[in-house]
């Protein structure tokens, strides 16, 4: 879907909501996937790489000349294919997946709580199967320690995949999490404020001490 429109009661359309970005996922049928992202603004195409592909791509990979680097953020970076003249959104899946799933346990009266959108009950219920085909694995790898990464146990999970890659392009376009509210600090107390605790301190002990 590569807009929402907002429809008002009685069935008449609201102005459509174009979003900043949509990542098209170009795991599949590349090349057109490729020639469409050419032509429609705003939708890049993208590829999701497990934890242990990242590694080995940056231990071993050989420099690609004809691959520019444009942006790296959170688990993800924007490299410019110039042979193909696109950029291509390279995202850590594993990373984006445990993102959503702490999003989900989080409750809702707590900054970072993911809410799921209206709907029937059986539409949740599928969403629901698809969140939960991968199971969380950690793994210690020589020279990089524990690792934590997803595996398939069952065939659907389509959903999941377009979750955890919506909130990848949600990050790229700006949206954070909303932070926890900070306890300020006490100010600092002035030399002079406080040597006239101690001297107000000191008076009241020798009126006790006098009048025993």
């Amino acid at each position: 879907m590569w807009f929402v429109r907002g429809v008002e009661r009685g069935g008449v359309e609201a102005n459509p909501f174009i979003p900043n970005q949509a990542w098209i996922d170009a795991g599949y049928m590349t090349e057109l996937v490729y020639k469409f992202c050419r032509v429609s603004q705003g939708c890049p195409p993208a590829v999701g790489r497990s934890v242990l592909q990242v590694g080995r791509q940056q231990q071993d990979k050989p420099v690609n000349h004809h691959t520019r680097h444009r942006r790296i953020g959170e688990g993800y970076s924007l490299n410019y294919l110039q042979e193909q003249h696109i950029t291509l959104a390279e995202v850590n899946a594993d990373h984006w997946k445990s993102w959503v799933h702490q999003r989900l346990e989080t409750p809702l009266d707590q900054p970072g709580a993911m809410t799921l959108f209206q709907a029937p009950s059986h539409e949740h219920l599928s969403l629901a199967k698809h969140l939960t085909s991968e199971r969380k694995v950690e793994e210690f790898l020589p020279g990089r320690g524990v690792v934590t990464r997803w595996e398939r146990i069952r065939k659907n999970n389509h959903l999941f995949d377009a979750l955890y890659s919506a909130c990848a392009a949600g990050h790229a376009s700006g949206v954070r999490l909303l932070e926890e509210e900070r306890v300020k600090p006490e100010p600092r107390r002035k030399m002079s404020e406080m040597a006239e605790d101690n001297d107000a301190s000191a008076g009241s002990l020798i009126m006790s001490v006098g009048m025993r």
